[in-house]
C-alpha cells in the first residue's frame, strides 16, 4: 500500500511539471466564420499565434479562363483544416502547423510537393503533403488553413481545385 501511494505522489507531482499548451485554440484572428459556422469564443491559450497576413504572399492569381487540366494529377474539391488540428502529430510524425503551407491527401506519398489551383479564381500555392486525408466523401485534399488563405477559400469553407504534382517522393 505504501508503495503505491508513493507511486502516486510520483506521478501527479511530475504531471504538475508538463507545460501549458502553446497553441491558440480560440477564434482566428482576422478570418470570420463562413455562413452557417459558430465562432468558436476566445482562446485562453497562454502563448498568441502569429498574427495572420490579410493579403496572400504566395499565391499567384491565374485567369480562370485560361486553366488547363491536362498536367493535373487530380481535380475535385478540396476543403481545409486549422484549429482543431493545431499542434498535432501529422502522418509523417510533424506537428500540423495551420499556418504552414501544408496538405493531406489519401494516397500521394508523404512528402510530396505539390501545386494546388483554385479553379474559381485562377489562384494557385505550393504545399508538401505531410498528412492523410480528408476523410470526408466527395473530397480529394484538406490544406491548411494557410493555404486555403493563400488560394481564397476560407470564407467558402471548399473549392474545386487541381493538383498538380511538383515534386514527387519515390
Amino acid at each position: 500500500m505504501r508503495r503505491w501511494m508513493l507511486s502516486a505522489v510520483i506521478v501527479v507531482v511530475c504531471s504538475a511539471c508538463v507545460p501549458a499548451p502553446v497553441y491558440r485554440n480560440g477564434a482566428v484572428p482576422g478570418v470570420k466564420p463562413a455562413a452557417g459556422q459558430a465562432s468558436s469564443g476566445s482562446g485562453t491559450a497562454t502563448r498568441e499565434a502569429p498574427p495572420v497576413v490579410a493579403t496572400p504572399k504566395n499565391a499567384h492569381p491565374v485567369d480562370p479562363q485560361n486553366i488547363s487540366t491536362a498536367n493535373a494529377y487530380q481535380v475535385g474539391i478540396s476543403s481545409y483544416y486549422g484549429k482543431q488540428f493545431h499542434g498535432r502529430k501529422t502522418a509523417n510524425g510533424e506537428i500540423f502547423n495551420m499556418y504552414k503551407l501544408t496538405a493531406a491527401h489519401r494516397v500521394l506519398p508523404l512528402g510530396t510537393v505539390a501545386k494546388v489551383t483554385n479553379l474559381a479564381n485562377g489562384r494557385w500555392v505550393v504545399v508538401k503533403v505531410n498528412d492523410r486525408g480528408p476523410f470526408i466523401e466527395g473530397r480529394i485534399l484538406d490544406l491548411s488553413f494557410a493555404a486555403a488563405l493563400e488560394i481564397e477559400m476560407v470564407q467558402q469553407g471548399t473549392a474545386k481545385v487541381m493538383i498538380e504534382i511538383v515534386e514527387s517522393v519515390d
